[in-house]
């Protein structure tokens, strides 16, 4: 009889009977892709957006078309015409294309001269010089948002520029206002008005922009 007993038999783990407490390695390793696949839709939003309408684009290859004869008996460049690189109407839809707006900071000073004519308007008697100066504003606001292109510039731009070259003591005080502008029409406001390499701030010409289509309205509406 040997001198030496034999250890108790060990008990098996409780992990042996569960797959998921086996290798934790995997499962970080599962984590840490999840969380990099999150990161990289938050980075790219846009790329995302449109791997969706490619995706869109795409038939839905059940198992019946696979199962066809003629779709399995043709290889992948035989299998029809190439579809058209188009987005769907449901990725126009989705603005992806919709032009993108400035939100700037301008300050909002007419000439001299044009808040004079303010009292020829109809009605300012009932009101005070600052409550018309903001209406006036809102709707030149309004306006400045419509603009797209150097086109839609056009009625504004000479007196953008007079405004734009007047000296400080020919304006009135100014109120500083929230406006917002695309961008295309930005790059055409500082083109016509002779700063095509952006030196500029955004703000002055913007500014200039809107203190011109006040002023027309303000011409529109008075009394002559």
């Amino acid at each position: 009889m040997s001198r030496f007993r034999l250890p108790a038999r060990v008990a098996p783990s409780p992990a042996a009977e569960e797959p998921g407490l086996q290798n934790s390695a995997a499962r970080l390793r599962s984590s840490r892709e999840v969380q990099s696949r999150i990161l990289a839709e938050r980075r790219a939003p846009e790329q995302g957006g449109n791997v969706e309408c490619g995706k869109a684009q795409l038939p839905d290859m059940t198992t019946e078309h696979l199962a066809d004869p003629e779709i399995a008996g043709k290889r992948e460049g035989e299998s029809g015409q190439p579809q058209s690189p188009a987005s769907p109407p449901e990725c126009a839809a989705s603005g992806l294309a919709r032009p993108r707006k400035e939100k700037l900071v301008a300050l909002f000073r007419l000439p001299l001269a044009t808040e004079k004519q303010l009292e020829q308007i109809p009605g300012a008697g009932d009101v005070t010089p600052a409550y018309m100066l903001r209406a006036f504003a809102k709707e030149a606001r309004a306006e400045l948002r419509r603009l797209l292109a150097e086109d839609d510039l056009t009625p504004y731009v000479d007196e953008a520029k007079r405004i734009f070259t007047m000296a400080a003591t020919d304006m009135a005080v100014g109120e500083p206002m929230t406006v917002y502008a695309q961008n295309s029409a930005i790059r055409a406001m500082h083109a016509v008005l002779d700063d095509p390499w952006l030196i500029e701030p955004r703000a002055t010409i913007v500014g200039a922009f809107l203190a011109a289509i006040a002023s027309q309205l303000i011409e529109a509406r008075r009394v002559r």
